[in-house]
C-alpha cells in the first residue's frame, strides 16, 4: 500500500558565524518564508504557524530562534522546550543510499527519506512508537526501488 509522502523544498542555507547551527530558508507553493536550524547531531524546524510573508521577516524570526538556542544551550529541558515549538530531526540509519531520518513531534513519531539527490519526502502519518516510522520508511524506500526497477523494464507501471 501506498504512503501518504510529500516532497519538501530544498531552500538555501546560510550558515552562522560563532554558532553550530545552519539555518536553511525555504519558500513554498504560497509564497511564503520559513526557516529550519540544521546542527551536526539533530535538526529542528518550527511547527507550521511559523510561515513569514518575506525572507527578512523569517530572517528575523531565525536570529530570535538563533538566540534562543544559544540561551538554552546548557539547559537540561533543552529538548523538551524544542518539542514545545517545533519539530526536531534525527538521523536514524542510510538504507539502500537514502538517508532516514526520525521525526519528533511532543510524543508523535514519523519519518524522513533524504535520497541521493538531495530530494526530501516526508510521511504525512504519526505514530506512536519510534519503530513503526523507519519500518514505515524502509518498506517505502523498496516500493520506490520495485517501482523504478518496473518501469526500468517495462517502460511503465
Amino acid at each position: 500500500m501506498a504512503t501518504a509522502v510529500k516532497l519538501i523544498a530544498p531552500g538555501f542555507c546560510v550558515k552562522y558565524p560563532k554558532t553550530p547551527w545552519s539555518v536553511i530558508y525555504v519558500e513554498d507553493a504560497s509564497g511564503k518564508f520559513h526557516f529550519r536550524l540544521s546542527s551536526r547531531d539533530f535538526k529542528f524546524e518550527p511547527r507550521d504557524r511559523y510561515r513569514y510573508p518575506t525572507h527578512e521577516a523569517a530572517k528575523r524570526a531565525a536570529l530570535c530562534f538563533l538566540e534562543l538556542l544559544k540561551r538554552i544551550e546548557r539547559s537540561r529541558m533543552r529538548m523538551s522546550i524544542l518539542l514545545e515549538i517545533g519539530i526536531l530531526k534525527f538521523p536514524r540509519q542510510t538504507y539502500h543510499s537514502y538517508e532516514i531520518w526520525l521525526l519528533i513531534d511532543r510524543t508523535r513519531y514519523s519519518w524522513e527519506v533524504i535520497t541521493a539527490n538531495g530530494f526530501c519526502f516526508r510521511s504525512q502519518r504519526w505514530y506512536k512508537s519510534p519503530n513503526s516510522p523507519i519500518l514505515k520508511a524502509k518498506r517505502h524506500i523498496d516500493r520506490e526501488l520495485a517501482i523504478y526497477q518496473i518501469k526500468d523494464v517495462v517502460g511503465w507501471v
